[in-house]
């Protein structure tokens, strides 16, 4: 950059005072160091003297002065590695438990002769307890004043109270089960079948204003929407609101992936010569003016809204299972999903294209025979050939209850009321009083065992259950004063609950037979091992070697989600346009709602189809239950639920919860316009 004559020679005076300044700091210093060498004492050069060594005697090798004689090899021996048992030369009730070295198991220090088998030992499983409790409280209730117009808004305090009034509303709409009463010890079966028989009893509500749908058994099977059966699970981010959606340009990116995933390998491979790599260092030189970490687009925007609750969970265990299962007790199989949704939305003063809200309960129960399935047209052979029975076994117990348990909790609990009273002075705004992101997420994986017969000397329980509550009160007050905004929306909220429990094996229940009865009456003697008659029963053909778990007391699996979340929204906003003119400032738009509230939550099991056997009773049963309840100052269209549960879209009575204590949200007092026309044109259409 050029410089004027005056302010050449100025900046030439000082560089060269402080070139003076620096030779004289350098001189100073050099007068120091002048000194301290003048002071060292001079010493002469380091001479190298030549050392000889030498020694007058010479090592030998070691000898400790010991005589010792070594033994003459030892003959041959011929040994088994592990015991032999001989059924062969003894009756079966002489044969004594297999354990160590009974009276009639003995090494083979001569020739093998006989039938025997090699003594196999398993490692017993061990129970599973994981208990995870997420918890989040957000309370970002801002308050901006940019005018003095002596406006008066609403205490945030009424809309605290009112949102813990539905959440306590949303808790008692739901299930009236629990899977909190089931718990292992010694009344794990007395709970468990007085759980199934509440759920067995379970009905929709009668509360009036509230949608429910309750499906048992079989008729809970499959994939559910609102309460109507569905081929297709919805996407989640074609429900997300407009606010949260993605750019044209990353949906376009998003698609090109997707078309170059599909490719061919070639093509793949050229894509991955012509990419190049970004520059790691990229935007790390930047000036000090660079300000383009925050873009601000054109116009004026206010998101007092914008809010994303996520709760999400996912148990996939492989932990215990077998092809024959023997139960001596009863055999409790409950599998139970409860989803709610609970939406109050009034808004006033919107402007612009009102966009309803989603209120979606999306739930499977889904159970897959590990069996293969012959191929289409291909007839099933008959001819198996010889698959043989079981040789030897190795046989494990369990002197006890096992269990496994997974319990997830997770609670969000989120408040946004705001206050703003705004005006614009700039060309292009951004002001965001909300737009707040909470999630909790659990991710739980559980490997175990595998056995071919499994005998439970109790009952066994498996109880899979989620629960899953979503609260949103977004009643948002829009005001204005001068110039009319080019949009003020609220709504445009989601409220999306997902659960999905998925099983690969299933079970087969059947009647006990005598000889596994007498196989668990004499573990409870305390046997350690099964007689040949059993190992050698025809379920266990094609199997070499059996694998045997004997549980003493109960067999008990539960998997158990509680999610909840809880967002208050209701947000007051005055904008002070007086002295605002479209020309300088672009377009004006406010966001109150655009809120999302998202449980997910999934449960797998993964295991082989089981032939159970049962010695007393069998309760087994499914639960979906779904409820809805939407209070909205909209049209009825103006809630977007899907077409095939048009009926839960319902609206609250004016009595139904509490006596009428005057309106709670008591709209702003704004400056009156100059013009005594409504400012809303589609408030006035719509009239």
């Amino acid at each position: 950059m050029l410089m004027d004559k005056v302010t050449e020679m100025v900046a030439h005076m000082i560089g060269i005072f402080h070139i003076t300044l620096e030779e004289e700091r350098m001189r100073d210093v050099y007068d120091k160091f002048s000194a301290l060498k003048a002071k060292d004492p001079d010493l002469d050069d380091t001479q190298a003297v030549a050392l000889r060594f030498s020694a007058k005697y010479d090592l030998g090798d070691f000898n400790p002065g010991l005589i010792y004689v070594p033994f003459a090899p030892a003959g041959p021996f011929v040994s088994s590695p592990d015991p032999l048992f001989f059924d062969a030369l003894f009756p079966v009730w002489y044969q004594s438990p297999f354990y160590g070295l009974a009276a009639n198991t003995v090494p083979a220090a001569f020739p093998l002769f006989g039938a025997g088998r090699p003594l196999l030992t398993l490692e017993p499983p061990s129970s599973v307890v994981v208990l995870t409790y997420q918890s989040a409280f957000l309370y970002d209730n801002d308050t901006l004043r940019m005018t003095d117009s002596g406006i008066e808004f609403v205490d945030p305090a009424v809309f605290l109270a009112e949102l813990q009034q539905y959440e306590m509303i949303a808790t008692a709409i739901a299930a009236p089960v629990s899977a909190k009463m089931v718990a292992p010890g010694e009344t794990v079966t007395e709970d468990a079948i007085a759980l199934h028989a509440q759920v067995g009893s379970t009905a929709p509500t009668t509360l009036t204003g509230v949608a429910a749908t309750v499906l048992h058994g079989v008729d809970a099977i499959g994939l559910h929407v609102n309460g109507e059966a569905a081929e297709e699970a919805p996407e989640l981010a074609d429900l997300m609101p407009a606010f949260m959606a993605p750019d044209d340009a990353e949906e376009t990116a998003t698609d090109d992936e997707d078309a170059s995933d599909s490719t061919s390998e070639d093509a793949a491979d050229d894509a991955a010569a012509d990419y190049e790599f970004p520059d790691p260092f990229e935007g790390l030189g930047g000036s000090s003016t660079d300000n383009s970490l925050f873009e601000v687009d054109e116009g004026h925007l206010v998101v007092s809204g914008g809010n994303l609750v996520v709760n999400e969970v996912s148990i996939t265990t492989a932990w215990l299972d077998a092809s024959v299962i023997s139960v001596m007790g009863d055999v409790v199989n409950l599998n139970m999903i409860s989803q709610i949704n609970v939406l109050v939305d009034h808004d006033l003063g919107s402007i612009g294209e009102v966009v309803g809200s989603v209120a979606m309960n999306a739930a499977t129960f889904a159970f897959t025979s590990t069996a293969p399935v012959p191929e289409e047209g291909a007839e099933a052979s008959e001819d198996t050939g010889d698959l043989g029975l079981p040789v030897n076994w190795a046989v494990t117990r369990i002197d006890g209850d096992l269990f496994s348990v997974n319990q997830v909790s997770q609670y969000t609990f989120q408040t946004d009321n705001d206050i703003a009273e705004i005006t614009f002075n700039g060309s292009n705004t951004y002001i965001g009083l909300g737009d707040n992101t909470v999630i909790n997420l659990t991710n739980l994986s559980e490997l175990g065992f595998g056995y071919d017969l499994i005998v439970v000397g109790g009952s066994m329980i498996s109880i899979n259950w989620i629960n899953q509550i979503n609260v949103m009160i977004d009643n948002d007050t829009m005001t204005y004063s001068g110039m009319t905004p080019t949009s003020m929306l609220g709504g445009d909220n989601l409220l999306f609950n997902g659960a999905s429990i998925t099983s690969s094996g299933v079970d087969a229940y059947g009647e006990m037979q005598d000889n596994f009865a007498s196989a668990a009456d004499s573990f409870a003697q305390g046997a350690t091992s099964i007689n040949a008659g059993l190992a050698q029963d025809s379920v266990f053909e094609g199997i070499d070697i059996l694998r045997v778990l004997y549980i003493e007391g109960d067999y008990t699996t539960i998997n158990w989600i509680e999610q909840t979340n809880v967002l208050g929204d209701s947000d007051q906003v005055h904008l002070a346009l007086d002295d605002f003119t479209a020309q300088n400032g672009g377009e004006v738009n406010v966001i109150t709602g655009s809120n999302a509230t998202i449980n997910l939550a999934t449960i797998t099991d993964y295991g082989v189809d089981s032939n159970v056997m049962v010695g007393g009773e069998v309760y087994d049963d499914a639960l979906l239950y779904q409820a809805e309840l939407i209070d909205t100052d909209a049209d009825p269209l103006g809630v977007d639920m899907p077409a095939l549960a048009s009926e839960a879209v319902v609206f609250l009575a004016d009595d139904m919860l509490t006596p009428d204590n005057g309106p709670v949200d008591v709209p702003i007092v704004a400056t009156a316009p100059e013009s005594t026309a409504s400012p809303d044109m589609m408030q006035t259409m719509l009239a």
